[in-house]
């Protein structure tokens, strides 16, 4: 085949050019190449859109019957965790409140068993110094009137015996708000009634205190407290006992302030036997009250 028959051969002829034309096709693909077939965006978003709104078949708004049953499941998820705590909270003070009242009752018993104890020593030094007054208004200088004299002294100011109530209980109930605790009327009544008797006791010991201090420094005035070291603050015989440079303004001073001591001592032994009194009636109301052996 010549060349100019293989050229003829490969132009499409006018015939063929015209008929693609007209049925609108194209040529086929350029050997060696490769076509990509064009996504539209508008129609792909459009498509997105169509499929995630068939996704959710049940959207829309709310009715007023949802919104009420959603408040109400709340409002009942939030009172029942109300009424939990309140219920923990009131277990909890009924606690506290039952502990108070055990811490009471100990108070009282041990305020009781000091009372117990002081009464009658008190009691006796009244009666010393009852003696050491008459000895002091009736001194007529002998070694036996100077004698009593330290004898009675001695036994009058040795030692206050005093009772001071324990408060641990009281303290916390009244500093750190734990008496709204004690719900029980009768109870509250009772605790102030002894805390009361409690501070008039306290308030007889300051002027105890006060006239103990007195008699001892009038008794400074007439006696060598040297001999009460010399005979180990025992003396026994006549010799032992002598006063320095007494007068009757010394022993009158003596006598008066022994006697208001005296009547300092009858005043602080009611205070005391009140005080044991109020304890008795409040551990058995406490006791009572609470149902506690």
């Amino acid at each position: 085949m010549s060349e100019e028959e293989k050229e003829n051969k490969q132009e499409p002829q006018p015939d063929e050019q015209q008929a693609n034309t007209e049925t609108g096709s194209s040529p086929g693909p350029i050997p060696g190449t490769e076509q990509h077939s064009i996504i539209n965006p508008q129609l792909s978003t459009e498509e997105t859109m169509e499929v995630h709104h068939h996704t959710h078949p049940g959207h829309g708004k709310k009715t007023w019957k949802e919104y009420f049953w959603e408040f109400l499941m709340l409002f009942l998820a939030v009172f029942c965790g109300f009424l939990a705590e309140y219920k923990l909270e009131q277990t909890f003070e009924k606690h506290r409140e039952k502990e108070f009242i055990t811490t009471m009752i100990e108070d009282a018993i041990t305020d009781t068993a000091s009372i117990h104890t002081a009464i009658p020593l008190n009691l006796a030094r009244i009666n010393y110094a009852d003696s050491l007054a008459v000895a002091c208004f009736g001194y007529k200088g002998t070694p036996n009137d100077n004698l009593r004299l330290y004898q009675f002294q001695r036994k009058c100011i040795y030692y206050p015996d005093l009772v001071y109530p324990s408060d641990r209980t009281l303290f916390q109930l009244k500093n750190s708000g734990g008496m709204r605790l004690i719900r029980n009327k009768k109870a509250v009544e009772d605790i102030v009634a002894y805390d009361n008797s409690g501070k008039r006791l306290i308030n007889q010991q300051a002027y105890y205190e006060m006239y103990l201090t007195n008699v001892a420094q009038s008794s400074a005035r007439l006696m060598s407290f040297l001999n009460f070291i010399k005979f180990d603050n025992n003396l026994q015989k006549p010799e032992e006992a002598k006063l320095v440079n007494p007068n009757e303004e010394k022993l009158l001073e003596f006598g008066n302030n022994t006697i208001m001591f005296k009547g300092v001592l009858m005043q602080y032994v009611e205070r005391l036997k009140e005080m044991e009194e109020e304890a008795v009636v409040l551990i058995h109301t406490l006791k009572k009250e609470y149902h506690l052996k």
